[in-house]
């Protein structure tokens, strides 16, 4: 049996480890990527100062599915090991990760690099463990086409091989698009006037060199990206952070930054991670969004959006109230409280008993936008009340997840993902609820509250914010390319406006079917071996999730007149819409979903 894997990255190491431990015949796999093993995002040569997003103790590549112990080292166990040390030192990196690992502690958010290692480390033990009659080869290029020729065989090429094969897994990362009109327009107008304006990528592979220190830069967005942007415009360009006598972070600039100027359509930067205070494999139980709960609310085998909603924002609340209770309340008992809250059929009149002060109550409209209801006259105004919330969300932050009462409740989500997960792989949900609820407002919005950099780097943003090295501007930013500048502004405050020389769209591209530039998606797409996954309204109209069509639970993609592909699979990125979170690292001792879908197809090719 030929097998091939395209994409070399966590998921394809994990699918190809789960392979071998399950094929009971002789195979050949085939693992295909363009960067090296690790993938794209996991780059060894990239600087340390790109952070994970993920504690280091609760990440591994092991699958562990239904399993009481882990059956490999987690990162972290991996980088205080000998075998890391060794691998390290036979490999010649160019950077210093012997030094990493001995700094880095069970709770850290390591770099990127270093879990790159992990991921290399993970692919020689997987060569080094083959079993006599399974051989595996790395091809480091990129694929350009996967033909059917028959119903169980694919001609794989790229720039170099044709290759057939009876099994072909694709599990491919994220890739560029093409421009929209919006940004081609912005482009054009970049390459009239001779600026700079740089499309949704990786922060380490965006050209920045003709970006001055004497030049003002537009970050727009808020997320992941835009911290990891400012890292690259302050600690790689030479400036340092340093604790004062009260603890306190400050900047020292190099001169050698640029103006930052950053925005987007809420105007504040996504919540911060607190730090993980729960030993690994311990999980946060489920008071309300379990699935005896789940169960008892179907209707037609329907969970309504509304009652998920409701579920879902009673776990978060019982979560901050036990928290706060502990932190603030000594003469109220946080166990008693999740009992009433637990049975009671009026949770506010539950949590009215117990006289929490005013500013003490979870609000969820605060929580969504932390800046509503604040008087603002101007942009200078603006940047002391975010600066004010962005000093008490980082303070909450660092008590940690056990005793930071909005962060440490926000922690709860991680316990929440598979239980979410499985409600959209199994349609739980009706199609407009799943479309117009979940896709269109809890995705952004709980991306916007989980989703968010390690605490370290709100620190630092509150250091750039006092330094004035950057600016946020108040929600509704908007961007036009005019008198040889990009000038942006907030709808809200249209006489300020800044004049910038580089406009930096900081986040990552979608996943989108119709703007990839992915040479081996657009060729399935040409071929009708794939199609996009599109969700019936009962308007009448169909929503285009721009994700591979797959039918699970096989992960086997359907073109467009319904024709399955029994060997080809798909998951991961790509099935973004059918799937959901595709992007988070697996967790250890979790029953993580990306081990349950490696396992699924897996049966399916030994079963072929």
């Amino acid at each position: 049996m030929k097998i091939a894997i395209i994409g070399a990255g966590p998921r394809g190491l994990m699918m190809l480890h789960r392979l071998l431990k399950a094929l009971k015949q002789p195979a050949e796999i085939d693992l295909y990527d363009s960067f090296q093993i690790g993938g794209h995002v996991w780059r060894t040569d990239q600087p340390l100062y790109y952070l994970m997003n993920s504690t280091a103790q609760l990440v591994t590549l092991f699958n562990d599915y239904q399993e009481k112990s882990t059956t490999g080292p987690t990162f972290y166990e991996w980088s205080q090991s000998e075998a890391a040390q060794t691998f390290i030192k036979e490999q010649h990196y160019d950077q210093d990760f012997s030094k990493v690992c001995h700094s880095l502690q069970p709770n850290d958010f390591g770099p990127r690099a270093l879990f790159g290692v992990y991921a290399q480390w993970f692919y020689q033990e997987i060569r080094e463990n083959l079993s006599g009659n399974l051989s595996i080869n790395f091809i480091n290029q990129t694929v350009n086409s996967a033909a059917v020729l028959s119903k169980n065989r694919y001609e794989i090429q790229t720039d170099t091989t044709t290759i057939t094969y009876d099994e072909v897994i694709c599990s491919t990362g994220t890739s560029n698009n093409r421009l929209t009109n919006d940004e081609k327009s912005l482009a054009n107008y970049a390459d009239q006037y001779n600026l700079t304006y740089i499309t949704p990528s990786y922060v380490n592979e965006a050209d920045l060199t003709n970006i001055t220190s004497d030049q003002t830069v537009l970050l727009r967005g808020l997320g992941l990206n835009f911290f990891d942007y400012l890292a690259t415009f302050t600690t790689g360009r030479g400036g340092k952070y340093s604790y004062d006598k009260n603890q306190h972070l400050t900047y020292q600039p190099s001169g050698k930054e640029p103006k930052l100027v950053a925005g987007s359509r809420r105007g504040v930067p996504y919540y911060p991670k607190t730090m993980n205070q729960l030993p690994l494999g311990q999980h946060l139980p489920l008071y309300f969004l379990n699935w005896e709960n789940i169960k008892t609310n179907l209707v037609d085998q329907k969970l309504s959006f509304a009652k998920f909603w409701d579920l879902f924002q009673a776990e978060i609340e019982n979560r901050y109230y036990q928290l706060l209770i502990k932190a603030k309340y000594p003469n109220l008992n946080a166990e008693s409280f999740t009992k009433a809250f637990q049975t009671s059929k009026d949770r506010k009149a539950t949590i009215a008993k117990c006289n929490f002060n005013e500013e003490d109550l979870l609000d969820w409209n605060l929580l969504a936008n932390p800046v509503a209801g604040t008087s603002i006259t101007n942009i200078a105004a603006y940047q002391k009340i975010l600066l004010q919330w962005v000093k008490l969300i980082t303070d909450d932050a660092k008590l940690g997840s056990l005793h930071a009462p909005i962060t440490g409740a926000l922690t709860i989500f991680v316990d929440m993902r598979t239980t979410i997960q499985k409600l959209v792989a199994e349609h739980y949900f009706t199609n407009d609820d799943y479309v117009n609820k979940f896709i269109k407002e809890f995705t952004s919005f709980t991306g916007f509250l989980t989703s968010g950099p390690p605490v370290i780097r709100y620190e630092q943003l509150q250091a750039l914010l006092e330094a004035k090295i950057l600016t946020i501007v108040p929600p509704q930013l908007q961007v036009i390319g005019a008198n040889h500048h990009f000038i942006a502004r907030s709808h809200f405050y249209p006489g300020e406006i800044f004049t910038c020389d580089a406009l930096i769209e900081a986040r990552l591209p979608k996943t989108n079917l119709s703007l990839t530039n992915d040479k081996l998606l657009n060729s399935l797409q040409k071929d009708n071996i794939f199609s996009s996954y599109k969700i019936p309204l009962t308007d009448g109209q169909q929503f285009n999730t721009q994700a591979v069509n797959v039918a699970e639970p096989n992960f086997n993609p359907l073109d467009s007149q319904g024709e399955l592909h029994h060997h080809l699979f798909v998951w991961g990125l790509p099935i973004t819409g059918v799937e959901w979170m595709t992007t988070a690292l697996p967790h250890a001792l979790s029953d993580d979903r990306n081990f349950m879908i490696t396992n699924q197809i897996a049966k399916q090719i030994v079963n072929h």
